[in-house]
């Protein structure tokens, strides 16, 4: 006689959004992994630490620590080349790592594959790289790849709702910052020490250069959507870093942020119980923006923000990143397929030009060659788009809007936590926790 077997109990979201992992019963439940009131304690714990050292490395830039050591400067040994709170945050990985019995499920899995492909890619081109007995900047790679890579990892060891936490702090972060370059730009002041003279003014807030302060904007206003913040504190904020990225006077930033947001709400699911309701909202919403987006530009224009406008897009500093790409007429088709070293290329383009090499694309390929640069730029986009996939399709507008800006200035080739950033967040507004049956369902933004 058959028996009827009634169907796994479906988790309570509280449970769904606790759980850290768990398995697969023979029955085909899903069970999630339980912790004792020690290790949630020490999880809360190792969450605000976390936060709080990762705050320290986003406002701590290099202007500050180069006063006390060479930390970007020439100089110095690869120890000082790891920002201090990078080291904390990876002691507490070790720390983490120890304490806590944790496993990945199915879907974390995934997400963690692309950051090891990172890493061995790095590695194998270090030691080619090695071999061929040319030299490689190692503290960038360090820096801003491996060690991001190794960060980002250990969000997956917090459970969803501190991960959002730390994703909200990074947003904090990224208001706090436009709020300060917009009262540097109005006050004509820095907070920070600067080291370059410009012709005209333009504010650093807690970054190292104008430029960064665009990049960041660009590559995290997406992800104020992606909160649970009142809607219009969401506005006020996304108001206030376009207005910050505005008067930092980083244009292709200024262009993008722009793009990236119009783009993004215009893809946004408006609340309502139909279409036609949702429709009318959405309707409302275009209308709010067409009449404060001339108030926001009549203010940033009376404000001096778009004077790097009043030249056009290309002036003198642009034409000098385009300039720069005459180096390749200049070297033999195996330097640029195989590399060569990169302190003979600066001091090439200095000499001819007299200008910086200000773009990655020529630091990548004379670093590992041109098959290398294809092969780091790939392993790079995969694990962008791999954490962006299945979370909301909004993602795939932050990352390919971080990325555009980062390919128009050095930043990839520095020593910066931007790409830390953007994988952080991308991991913090997941919500892929699986339903009663094991089976993964990410949800968008708007109904995490």
């Amino acid at each position: 006689m058959a028996t009827a077997v009634r169907p796994p109990r479906r988790l309570a979201p509280a449970q769904r959004a606790g759980q850290a992992a768990g398995s697969l019963t023979a029955r085909g439940a899903y069970m999630p992994e339980t912790r004792d009131s020690r290790d949630a304690a020490f999880l809360n714990g190792a969450a605000y630490v976390f936060a709080l050292l990762l705050f320290l490395r986003l406002a701590i830039s290099d202007p500050i620590l180069n006063q006390f050591y060479p930390y970007s400067d020439e100089g110095g040994i690869i120890p000082m080349k790891i920002h201090p709170a990078t080291y904390g945050m990876l002691g507490l990985l070790v720390l983490m790592l120890l304490r806590l019995k944790f496993s990945l499920n199915a879907m974390e899995v995934r997400l963690v594959r692309p950051m090891f492909v990172m890493i061995g890619v790095i590695v194998a081109l270090v030691f080619v790289m090695a071999a061929v007995g040319r030299s490689v900047s190692i503290g960038y790679l360090l820096e801003t790849y491996i060690a991001a890579c190794l960060i980002a990892f250990m969000m997956f060891l917090f459970p969803v709702e501190k991960r959002r936490m730390i994703g909200n702090v990074i947003l904090v972060y990224i208001a706090v910052n436009a709020v300060i370059a917009i009262i540097e730009k109005v006050l004509g002041q820095r907070l920070y020490p600067y080291p370059f003279v410009e012709l005209s003014f333009r504010p650093t807030a807690l970054t190292s250069h104008p430029l960064n302060i665009g990049l960041i904007n660009t590559g995290a206003i997406v992800f104020f959507l992606a909160t649970r913040w009142p809607a219009w504190f969401k506005g006020l904020c996304i108001g206030l870093v376009v207005m910050g990225t505005f008067a930092a006077g980083a244009r292709t930033g200024m262009i993008f942020v722009v793009l990236a947001t119009l783009v993004a709400l215009a893809v946004s699911r408006m609340p309502g119980r139909d279409l036609e309701e949702r429709a009318r909202w959405k309707s409302i919403m275009l209308l709010s923006l067409l009449l404060v987006a001339p108030v926001l530009l009549g203010v940033a224009a009376s404000a001096g923000f778009l004077e790097r406008f009043s030249g056009g897009y290309i002036d003198e500093n642009a034409q000098a990143r385009i300039d720069v790409y005459q180096v390749f007429d200049w070297v033999s088709w195996g330097d640029i397929l195989f590399g060569r070293d990169v302190l003979e290329i600066r001091d090439m383009v200095m000499d001819r030009l007299e200008i910086l090499v200000e773009t990655s694309v020529i630091i990548f390929v004379f670093q590992f060659g041109l098959f290398g640069a294809l092969l780091f730029t790939g392993a790079l986009l995969y694990m962008l788009l791999r954490l962006a996939a299945g979370a909301d399709r909004r993602a795939y507008i932050a990352v390919a809007a971080f990325m555009i800006v980062a390919l128009s200035n050095p930043t990839l080739s520095g020593k910066h936590c931007y790409i830390l950033m953007m994988l952080l967040l991308l991991i913090a507004f997941r919500n892929d926790t699986p339903d009663a049956y094991g089976r993964f369902r990410p949800r968008n933004w708007a109904t995490a």
